[in-house]
């Protein structure tokens, strides 16, 4: 079921990713639309650090976003079609340093115009450091 994560109808290659994307370091995994499941590592930098040493939670915020986003967008029947956050709910659980982090995003409901997502952030050793649940709405 997964795709290859090469660009085709409904899904961005990198260069085609929003800049906030590729200043995450967001790099496509694994792809399965037919779920509205993404993959993806994203590189969190010296410049992602806060006071304290760690990432700051706006940049896991807005990997996490952009995680259930592209599920989203997956599961668009027509292509370029617009969508937008109502809501991100983010839940920081665990320690994130600078380096690579592993996320997933998927689709747990589609209507017709709300969509709801969930996504996940593990550290490089597979432990979860953040999660979200968000809302979007589709079309204009």
């Amino acid at each position: 079921m997964s795709q290859d994560p090469h660009p085709g109808d409904d899904v961005l290659s990198q260069e085609e990713e929003s800049a906030a994307a590729r200043t995450l370091g967001k790099k496509v995994l694994e792809l399965d639309a037919e779920r509205g499941y993404v993959r993806a590592s994203f590189y969190a930098g010296e410049n992602f650090i806060n006071r304290g040493g760690r990432i700051y939670g706006g940049f896991l915020a807005a990997m996490l976003d952009g995680l259930c986003g592209h599920a989203t967008r997956l599961t668009h029947r027509e292509p370029g079609i617009p969508q937008v956050t109502l809501e991100l709910k983010t839940s920081f659980i665990g320690r994130a340093d600078v380096g690579t982090l592993i996320g997933e995003g998927w689709v747990k409901h589609r209507g017709r115009s709300i969509v709801f997502a969930e996504a996940e952030l593990c550290n490089e050793a597979g432990m979860p450091v953040a999660k979200a649940s968000a809302t979007f709405k589709i079309g204009k």
